[in-house]
This record gives structure tokens, sequence and C-alpha cells, in this order.
């Protein structure tokens, strides 16, 4: 090869880039992590792994019937109406007057209704906010005290057998089983997804009758007393419902 050959050779790779490729061994990557894990320069990164993701067919299933619509909308199972009795004491730190209010809210800890039955086990609590007036201290011109907040917890708890407006689609899963065939087993499973029967409170009503107990005079006032300790009779009435998410299928012409 002439010398002006060779010298044009080595000024076309000049101009070229260096173009090259790494392939990366596993063990390589491993490497370069904890390389990268122990580096300081935010610079160092890498194409860890790359692949493709193949389709897979799909087959179109019906629902429920032909030219229809399909939606999937909260479908109420049952509303219904219990009442519970309820009594509770309470006693307070110090001489009361007078109650001066009360707040109260309904939370429910637990309302579950058991598969193959109509059988609904409820359970919450009623949190109740009481005001009153003390009696801290007394003399003989008179006694004095505070406005002062009391908050406490009632609990209920009871079953009912509800009527179904509408039945909850509820399917059981089977077992796994294994057919023996020859010289090996073929097992064979199968199962189906709930969907869940939630519990909401409609409305609810609550009396109750607040009985004084401990009931002592107050010293040198005629006609006034207080008391340590109070009873409460409680009458709730409580309105349920229970939805569950279904498919149901509407009329294509139906507005």
């Amino acid at each position: 090869m002439s010398s002006k050959s060779k010298k044009n050779e080595e000024i076309n790779l000049k101009d070229e880039p260096n173009l090259t490729v790494d392939i990366i061994d596993d063990e390589q990557i491993n490497e370069d992590d904890n390389d990268l894990r122990n580096s300081d320069n935010d610079c160092d990164s890498i194409l860890i792994s790359s692949k493709s993701i193949p389709e897979c067919k799909n087959e179109p299933e019906e629902p429920c019937c032909n030219d229809v619509k399909y939606i999937n909308v909260p479908v109420v199972i049952s509303q219904f109406k219990i009442c519970l009795q309820l009594e509770n004491s309470v006693r307070f730190a110090e001489p009361i007057v007078c109650l001066k209010g009360s707040k109260k809210t309904i939370q429910l800890k637990e309302c579950k209704l058991i598969p193959g039955t109509k059988k609904v086990f409820i359970r919450g609590i009623i949190k109740k906010v009481l005001e009153y007036a003390s009696a801290r201290c007394q003399s003989s011109k008179g006694s004095s005290g505070n406005l002062r907040y009391l908050t406490y917890i009632v609990p209920f708890e009871c079953t009912t057998e509800v009527t179904y407006i509408n039945e909850p689609q509820i399917k059981s899963n089977k077992e796994q089983k294994f057919i023996p065939l020859e010289y090996h087993f073929v097992c064979e499973d199968k199962g189906f997804y709930n969907q869940n029967i939630v519990c909401e409170i409609v409305k609810y009503k609550i009396n109750e009758l607040m009985c004084r107990e401990d009931v002592v005079p107050v010293e040198n006032i005629k006609g006034q007393d207080c008391f340590y300790k109070m009873k409460e009779k409680i009458v709730l009435n409580l309105h349920l419902r229970l939805m569950q998410n279904q498919v149901v299928c509407i009329n294509k012409g139906a507005e």
C-alpha cells in the first residue's frame, strides 16, 4: 500500500465517530449496580435490561344479554330499620347541679351480611358529649362551679334477619382438586371475585331518659341539690341500607 493511500485511510478514521456496543452479562450488571450504589457521581447511569411484551388474544364475553347497555352501579340489597334499647350509668368526678346540653353522633364499627343467610351482624357506638354545671365550691352564701364537658362512648350490638330487595351476587369458590392420571396429577383450580357488600346509615333517631342518682342537698341553700351519678335509658332507631356493586343491563333505547 502506498503512503498516499495510508494517509487517506488515517484521515477517514479520524473523521468518522468511534461507535462501540457493550454486551453486558448478569455478573457485570451486579457489579455495576454495586459500583453505582457506592458512587457519588449522579451521572453514572446505565440501562439494566429491556424486553418486549407479547400480545395475548382475548375473547369477548357478554355480562348478561344482547342489545343492551352494561353499567356497574351500586345496587340496594336491603333497607331496614332496627330498634335498640340501651341502659348505662355515668359517674361524675364532682357534684353536678344541672345538665346544660348533649350532643350525639353514631358510628358503625361492623355491619356484616353472612353469605348463604339473611342474617346481619351490627355493632357500633354512640359518642356523647355532655355539657354540665358543677358545684365545686359551696358556702353559706351559695355555691359556685364551672361549665364542663364530658365525652364518653355507649356501645351497641345486635343481629337481625333482613328481607332482600335485590339478591346479592355471591358465588362460592370451590377448593383445589387433584385429578390422578397414571404417572402424574392434574390440578384444577377456579374461583370468583365477589364484590363487597357495604352498609350505610340512612338516618337515625335517639330518644333518651336521664335519671339523677346519689342526689344530695347543697349546704345552706334550701331547695337546691346536686348529684354525682346519672342513669340513662336510650331508645335508638337506626335506618340502614345494604349495597353491592353489580353489573346491570338496560335497554339501549331506554332513556
